[in-house]
């Protein structure tokens, strides 16, 4: 069976983790991401997660969050959440950092606290954990969203949980170069960040079409030299679909085929 545009997105996003180096990994499609990595093409690599646990094995359990202590199995560190976003993320200590952004917008801006008004909002979201603190000063952010939905990448959003505006509004406010959004990940591709912070495409995983992914935007997202994301080999197929399994298991809802 051919790999499906969901999976793609997850073993694109793996591709961001290099072995050897030190990522910090958000909540959900993160995790998954991060495991594809480590059985394909990064076995050593060192995962730091909010809560203070930092990794540098596979857990024989996959964790259903970041402050799930199977996420401790051999850790080489146990610490604090303090420990984890200011000693390792603050100070930038990493090299990557992958962050959930169910809802973003053309620059970048997550929200993941209400829709709507936020005194009195149409829904209300799970709220930051932490990704106020990995989207403002995470080095080499890649943000991650799993829908193709336009809802999910409005023109502006309602609330900004993470704050990311801009490339410039981020200087001016004292925000380091490395940090702020690099890249976003989901199943039609990979976009990109102008010099300004803008939101551009870039790269398209196969069987997707230009204009289709123009139109899961709520503004007419601008397109480069769009390239073609190559498609999963077997044993990459192989190993996001055990991954995923094993996410089954543990409580994790995946998308419908």
């Amino acid at each position: 069976m051919a790999a499906s545009l969901f999976e793609n997105m997850l073993i694109t996003g793996a591709r961001y983790i290099t072995n050897g180096s030190v990522h910090f990994v958000g909540f959900h499609w993160p995790m998954v991401m991060a495991r594809v990595a480590r059985r394909l093409h990064a076995p050593d690599a060192i995962l730091v997660y909010e809560n203070g646990i930092v990794e540098d094995r596979l857990t024989s359990v996959f964790p259903t969050s970041p402050c799930d202590l199977v996420a401790a199995e051999g850790a080489t560190t146990c610490a604090t959440s303090l420990d984890a976003l200011y000693m390792w993320l603050g100070s930038g200590r990493v090299r990557t950092t992958l962050l959930e952004a169910p809802i973003v917008d053309r620059y970048g801006n997550v929200n993941t606290t209400a829709v709507g008004p936020y005194a009195k909002p149409k829904v209300r979201l799970p709220g930051s954990g932490g990704g106020t603190e990995l989207g403002s000063i995470g080095h080499g952010l890649v943000l991650v969203n799993a829908s193709t939905n336009r809802r999910s990448y409005p023109e502006r959003v309602d609330y900004i949980t993470s704050y990311l505006e801009g490339a410039r509004e981020r200087a001016a406010l004292g925000y380091k170069p490395a940090t702020g959004p690099k890249v976003l990940v989901n199943p039609l591709g990979v976009c990109r960040f102008d010099e300004n912070g803008e939101m551009y495409l870039a790269a398209l995983h196969a069987a997707v079409k230009l204009d289709d992914a123009k139109g899961s935007f709520g503004w007419p997202v601008r397109a480069g030299e769009v390239e073609a994301l190559p498609e999963p080999t077997a044993d990459e197929l192989k190993i996001v679909r055990e991954e995923l399994e094993h996410a089954k298991r543990r409580y994790y809802l995946l998308p419908e085929a």
